[in-house]
């Protein structure tokens, strides 16, 4: 494979990586995405049953699932933990890439850690590996991707999930450039789940994760992936953003840490509509404001926000894809429940709340910056209330305390799972000292 192929940088830099390498910084961020991702997928418990059984019956026994721990083959479990994880779409994100890089990336790592007997040292490395191959791809990609219908977190996570594999099946860059070839090629995903309200969203998750164990375990094996699978004329940037191969020099690997970036989501509603629930639960809460007593509300965003497909959604809906992406139901919600929850996301045959979504309107400013929001509620005896909130870094790029007070709002939602949520965190907290993952996996049992 010729040098200058990006996905040898890739190659390279998720071969090379070791714990040693990495600033503190970085590691408390592994540490707040893996106590974050893993309470989503507890919280989540109630989606198992639709999931479990469909690789329960799989051998040879490897690695657990999260919340039963069944033990089932790696390649499984990252599937099924990765739909889990992803289940609330309350997962972290990395905004510039557009991706859920850690529901992909952490249940391939963490599956692949278990059947190799990793240590907790060799899992963060890995993690950090797969998250940086991911999102640097995603940011010089995922725009044009996603403006061509593609979703970032179909395409870019079985990239990330495969370096995360490689990493710790102890591949060296030849191997690794093929797992990651192998990987371009499993990729896969589209937004119209979120147009039409359909459960692909969880399900890309879940095969982003197994294809990326499957590249892997196959260049380990001897399979072999494109020279050019990246910049080639019909390689990934060609075919999901229709870019020059030149897009994807000079990733800056190991210069900027991407991992850095990602950012949390209070409510299990999408990430552009974080903001309109926080500012609408913020407006309900000071005003004592009731759902029948809002006459209309206004709800201004980015421009590229409003857009985005499946913010403007309307009822009838048919599943909670088309829900958490609502900006208009998901302020309904906001307003009627003070919160949002996955329960809640469920109620959208509700007919008090189909109408009070009905008269939310989402405009579009210019001048407000990404995931920023400003709602104008009129209420029926007159009244104009107003809220708005501009983000910042720390708004959702929450350092442990606040990952930690979010898993523990957590708690109602993860049923018989909650009593093991201290020691999650307690084994999330030296994940870089544990000699296996097994702390991990078992904490989510309760």
């Amino acid at each position: 494979m010729p040098a200058t192929a990006p996905h040898r940088a890739l190659a390279a830099f998720a071969a090379g990586l070791e714990l040693a390498d990495l600033p503190e910084a970085v590691v408390e961020k592994v540490r707040c995405n893996l106590l974050h991702d893993l309470a989503c997928a507890v919280a989540a418990h109630e989606v198992g049953p639709s999931v479990w059984p469909l690789v329960a019956d799989r051998r040879p026994a490897e690695a657990a699932l999260l919340c039963v721990g069944t033990q089932v083959p790696a390649e499984h479990a990252a599937f099924a933990n990765a739909v889990l994880m992803h289940a609330r779409a309350q997962d972290d994100t990395h905004f510039a890439a557009k991706c859920h890089a850690g529901s992909a990336v952490i249940p391939a790592a963490l599956a692949v850690a278990e059947r190799q007997g990793s240590t907790g040292a060799e899992l963060v490395a890995a993690v950090v590996a797969g998250y940086e191959v991911a999102t640097a791809v995603g940011e010089r990609l995922a725009p044009a991707a996603t403006a061509r219908g593609f979703r970032a977190s179909g395409i870019l996570g079985p990239l990330g999930a495969a370096a995360a594999a490689a990493s710790l099946l102890g591949l060296d860059e030849e191997g690794a450039a093929h797992a990651l070839a192998l990987a371009a090629s499993f990729s896969a995903g589209l937004n119209q789940t979120w147009l039409d309200g359909s459960s692909e969203y969880r399900w890309e998750l879940g095969m982003a994760a197994r294809n990326g164990v499957l590249a892997a375990d196959l260049a380990a094996h001897g399979a072999t992936g494109a020279a050019h699978a990246l910049d080639g004329a019909a390689g990934f940037a060609a075919a999901f953003a229709g870019v020059p191969a030149d897009a994807l020099d000079d990733l800056e690997l190991g210069r900027h840490w991407r991992i850095l970036d990602v950012i949390y989501k209070p409510y299990p509603v999408c990430n552009i509509t974080q903001t309109p629930v926080a500012v609408a639960v913020g407006i309900a809460t000071a005003h004592d404001l009731q759902a029948a007593d809002v006459e209309s509300v206004v709800c201004a965003m980015h421009p590229a926000d409003r857009d985005y497909p499946g913010t403007l959604g309307r009822a009838p809906f048919t599943g909670v894809g088309a829900s958490l992406m609502s900006a208009p139901y998901c302020i309904a919600l906001a307003l009627r429940d003070r919160t949002a929850t996955l329960r809640g996301l469920g109620d959208y045959d509700d007919p008090e709340l189909v109408a009070l979504a009905g008269r939310v309107t989402v405009t579009a400013d210019p001048a407000l910056p990404a995931l920023a929001a400003r709602l104008q509620v009129r209420t029926r005896a007159g009244a104009r209330l107003e809220g708005e909130l501009i983000p910042d870094a720390a708004t959702y790029g929450w350092a442990w305390a606040g990952v930690a007070a979010n898993a523990d709002r957590l708690r109602p939602e993860m049923g018989p799972h909650a009593a093991g949520l201290d020691a999650l965190k307690a084994a999330v907290r030296a994940v870089d000292r544990l000699p296996s993952v097994t702390p991990l996996l078992s904490a989510t049992e309760g």
